[in-house]
């Protein structure tokens, strides 16, 4: 078994994570998941960035409450972190994150309407598997 995983460790296993799920709250309070791709932006600092339509119950969602999980796995460890959603509209920051593949989903490129980049930041992290065992405070 690997030592108490620290900020490193989860930095180190989010190189091999792509997929999610992403979880947000409803008026109700009822949890609502989504698998999301993270566009192997996979650098990580401590922040997830999600390109989406802005029509999406999602958005809607996260301009309500901005809690959010985010459900990962790969290279034999499971990892869910625990954070805050913003919501961002700026073009320059769409052309930093944004990767040729996601052509496949928005047609106009950053030049999409209502196109929207929801970055997540960690506050906690919790992984099970190879990584380690355990939960990071990331703030």
């Amino acid at each position: 078994m690997a030592d108490q995983p620290d900020r490193k460790t989860v930095a180190t296993a989010m190189k091999d994570m792509d997929l999610c799920m992403m979880t947000t709250l409803d008026q109700g309070g009822t949890m609502v998941s989504r698998p999301m791709s993270n566009n192997a932006d996979v650098d990580w600092d401590g922040d997830n960035w999600f390109f989406t339509h802005g029509d999406t119950r999602k958005v809607r969602q996260l301009e309500a409450d901005d809690r959010v999980t985010l459900d990962f796995q790969g290279g034999g460890t499971w990892l869910t972190l625990r954070g805050r959603a913003v919501l961002h509209r700026d073009k320059a920051l769409f052309e930093e994150h944004w990767a040729k593949d996601i052509d496949a989903w928005f047609e106009d490129g950053i030049d999409t309407p209502g196109l929207t980049l929801i970055q997540v930041s960690a506050e906690e992290a919790e992984l099970y598997g190879r990584a380690g065992e355990g939960i990071v405070r990331m703030k």
